[in-house]
């Protein structure tokens, strides 16, 4: 079974994003959170071994609590290696080429997806990372 990390502070967003990964995948478990806060402490919970760690996150980057940037500083702090078997998408509607720069010279990253994330977006993930 995937399990997929969402963190977005939009609603809608998270809605439909959970709406295609059950279309892709319908058993998959899906944690989401609006809070980017509340979403970092469920991850860092996981690295921790408190519970099951996800296959798949996606991130977003404009949040007003913490930004995308700033979720990732906070992951930095643990061992790389920790991060072996998660797939870190950044997810975002930013157009800002810096923002897609920045994303990807992170080296948890995997790759930065404008929104919104689509079946077909879904499908070639998961064929490139299957579980």
């Amino acid at each position: 079974m995937r399990r997929f990390l969402l963190v977005d502070d939009d609603s809608i967003f998270n809605f439909l994003h959970t709406e295609v990964i059950k279309a892709v995948d319908g058993t998959a478990q899906i944690d989401l959170f609006n809070s980017s806060t509340e979403g970092l402490q469920f991850l860092q919970d996981a690295l921790d071994d408190k519970h099951e760690m996800p296959h798949f996150l996606f991130l977003d980057v404009r949040m007003p609590e913490m930004d995308g940037f700033e979720y990732l500083d906070e992951l930095m702090k643990h061992p790389i290696e920790k991060f072996k078997d998660l797939r870190i998408y950044v997810l975002s509607s930013s157009l800002a080429e810096r923002d897609k720069e920045k994303s990807l010279t992170c080296p948890i990253v995997t790759g930065f997806i404008e929104k919104t994330l689509t079946i077909a977006k879904l499908k070639g993930i998961i064929e490139t990372y299957p579980v």
